[in-house]
């Protein structure tokens, strides 16, 4: 059973040709606010099969404190075969009137080809060590639907003509079109800022120096000899950010403040930098870390290999095994396989181990580096055998809760006497639920009114502050019948949960989440369990 949404088809032709474009106009951005985008802006060089820098390039904008960048697909990855590179170099800029220096390397945690936007996590420093906890300079994120014709535009980049030394224009919104580069619609913003090929994947700034956009693609008419640049609306990429960025900031149009998706550490202020006489080193972690049965884990392994993959498992520790260690079964949707968590002293190593059989093994391996943030970080391992050698194939994160078991492992307890729920459920105005998504946290949607063909809608809240428009109702059609959760930030893209009669427990269903892309996205991507539970 699926319900579905949205399309996407790049109809421009990307920057990948030594064209510039654009005309300035008269608006400049304070100082203290281009100073700040410009340490948050970055040059990306993707590396090719051989693990060697391939030669292209692009940009991108820190987006997170935590080292996450907002890009291009395309400049990350070949959108035709619809595969990224495996690793990203990260280059930051130290003086404008420098090239930016080679600092980190990256991996890339979500990506869209169809949208043409992607996210790459910094992991590594550039002499390949883990960086443990990250506070960068980062950019707050703005409201691309308040844009209007004529609202004055900023850019910054790499366009790669006249050196790659980092790149600054101005221009102008000069309007909006559909997803085709034709018809109405907000998918694309035309504006006239000077752009070249290496601009891909980077910011596009509103007067406040928020982050609106990510300039993609230029329209060449050769009748005319016109050239228009295109930036996707930060809209669009919402389905990307929410699910897999921590700790970004919305300021949204009228806001009267930043609203942050997960608390800034001490010291932190808004822009990412440490406040005067505070100090920016991150508390020292308790190494090694409390191992005790009861605890539960929520594992995400991160794949890079191909087109990349997470896979997130709910882990609690139940048992010991005959050599000490505590064990538990982990679990994701149907599947389950044993989980065994440990201290390796002689490694000087936390190790989380999921095995099937006893034999073949992803191990995910933490030193004290990688406790400095939640999730801890570290680094993803195979083993086919256990005498075999590790292969590398990617990386890890796991969120520890003590006493609890993690989301997506079990439907929450219902409130005491409350009755419980009975099929079919029909959602209805005047109810508040909650959805769990896994490894996602909890989203709260109050049902106040309904839509036009009659179905209860509200605000879904999600983990970080960010609100989304969604309907919750019961079908029926077809020998399809079910409970359906649709939620949406920019009526692009979409996050479905889907529940049968087989999964209702209590005042609780249980059902998967799925991202779709767009419209025409039938199949989506599945992003893990989903429990709503009527409060």
């Amino acid at each position: 059973m699926k319900i579905r949404v949205a399309a996407a088809v790049l109809a421009a032709s990307l920057l990948s040709g030594a064209v510039l474009s654009g005309s300035a106009v008269a608006q400049v951005l304070p100082k203290a606010t281009r100073d700040k985008i410009v340490q948050s802006t970055v040059m990306l060089m993707p590396t090719g099969a051989d693990g060697k820098i391939d030669g292209s390039l692009g940009s991108g904008s820190v987006i997170s404190p935590a080292g996450y960048i907002l890009t291009n697909f395309h400049v990350i990855g070949d959108i035709d075969s619809r595969k990224v590179s495996e690793w990203i170099l990260v280059r930051t800029v130290k003086f404008v009137d420098r090239e930016p220096e080679p600092t980190y390397w990256g991996k890339v945690v979500a990506a869209d080809a169809n949208l043409d936007l992607a996210v790459v996590r910094i992991l590594e420093t550039y002499d390949e060590k883990p960086v443990g906890a990250l506070n960068l300079p980062f950019v707050e994120l703005g409201d691309s639907n308040a844009l209007t014709v004529g609202d004055p535009v900023f850019v910054f980049g790499f366009p790669g003509t006249g050196g790659d030394t980092l790149t600054y224009t101005s221009g102008s919104v000069s309007g909006f079109t559909g997803e085709n580069l034709q018809g109405s619609g907000r998918q694309w913003i035309k504006h006239d800022a000077q752009t070249g090929p290496g601009n891909s994947g980077g910011g596009v700034f509103d007067e406040k120096g928020l982050l609106i956009g990510v300039n993609s693609a230029i329209n060449i008419n050769k009748s005319s000899s016109t050239i228009t640049p295109f930036a996707r609306p930060l809209a669009v990429a919402w389905g990307l950010i929410t699910p897999n960025v921590p700790r970004f900031v919305v300021r949204g149009a009228g806001s009267g403040g930043p609203t942050a998706s997960a608390p800034a550490s001490t010291g932190q202020t808004s822009t990412g930098q440490t406040s005067p006489g505070q100090s920016s080193a991150a508390p020292q972690p308790k190494w090694p870390p409390t191992i005790a049965l009861g605890q539960s884990y929520q594992v995400s392994i991160q794949r890079s290999s191909g087109t990349p993959k997470t896979q997130s498992w709910a882990l609690t520790l139940k048992d010991r095994a005959d050599n000490g260690d505590l064990k538990g079964t982990a679990t994701q949707g149907s599947q389950s396989q044993t989980g065994y968590v440990a201290y390796d002293k002689k490694a000087d190593l936390v190790w989380i181990d999921l095995t099937r059989d006893g034999k073949a093994m992803t191990s995910c391996a933490f030193e004290v580096s990688g406790l400095r943030t939640s999730p801890w970080v570290g680094r993803a391992f195979y083993y086919s055998d256990t005498n075999a050698d590790p292969e590398r194939i990617g990386d890890c994160q796991a969120l520890v809760r003590t006493g609890a078991a993690p989301a997506g492992n079990a439907a929450p307890t219902p409130p005491a006497g409350a009755a419980a729920l009975k099929w079919p459920v029909k959602p209805t105005t005047g109810q508040t639920w909650t959805f769990e998504i896994q490894g996602r946290g909890v989203w709260t949607l109050p049902l106040k009114e309904r839509s036009d063909k009659g179905n209860p809608t509200g605000t879904a809240v999600a983990p970080g502050g960010q609100k989304w428009t969604a309907v919750y109702y019961y079908i029926n059609d077809n020998d399809n019948e079910g409970v359906i959760l649709d939620m949406t930030a920019d009526n692009e893209v979409y996050i479905g949960c889907e529940f049968v009669k087989s999964n209702l427990s209590g005042r609780s269903l249980r059902g998967k989440a799925f991202l779709y892309a767009s419209q025409d996205d039938r199949e989506g991507t599945e992003l893990g369990s989903c429990v709503a539970t009527l409060k």
